[in-house]
């Protein structure tokens, strides 16, 4: 995890916390949030990720399916839990109708496919984002997502 960062004209970049593992997910997330003026912040257990999601008040927060040591039911009902309540996007690589009924009747928001695609995930952040603005759970004002 890394602390909040400026964007190219000042402004704080929209903080997103990731409980992803490493790899070409991770990377490719990087990217987007060089790109596209969010600052993402990786976690490696729940208790992190739930965390950095209450000290940076993120609005998204993406969590794998296959987390060690937690079954997923259980990490998006907690990480649902922090404030400002962020949009939970579930990222697996089995997305179906009944996963996505699922997620959101455990109070998550999206489910994402992996391995991650740049399009894929970048609208899928940007519309969580929307959602999350548009909504009770957006209470707090954030800089614009780039795109």
């Amino acid at each position: 995890m890394h602390a909040s960062k400026a964007g190219p004209h000042g402004s704080l970049a929209v903080p997103v916390v990731a409980l992803v593992r490493e790899g070409c997910d991770r990377e490719l997330l990087e990217g987007i949030g060089i790109r596209d003026h969010l600052d993402i912040h990786f976690a490696d257990t729940c208790g992190e990720a739930w965390n950095a999601a209450n000290r940076l008040k993120s609005p998204v927060v993406l969590c794998e399916r296959n987390i060690p040591g937690i079954e997923w039911p259980d990490a998006v009902r907690i990480l649902a839990s922090a404030v400002p309540h962020p949009c939970i996007i579930l990222t697996s690589t089995v997305v179906d109708d009944y996963l996505r009924t699922e997620i959101v009747a455990r109070g998550g928001y999206d489910v994402l496919a992996t391995p991650m695609r740049d399009a894929d995930t970048t609208r899928s952040i940007k519309l969580a984002l929307s959602y999350w603005k548009n909504t009770s759970r957006g209470n707090a004002r954030l800089p614009a997502f780039r795109k």
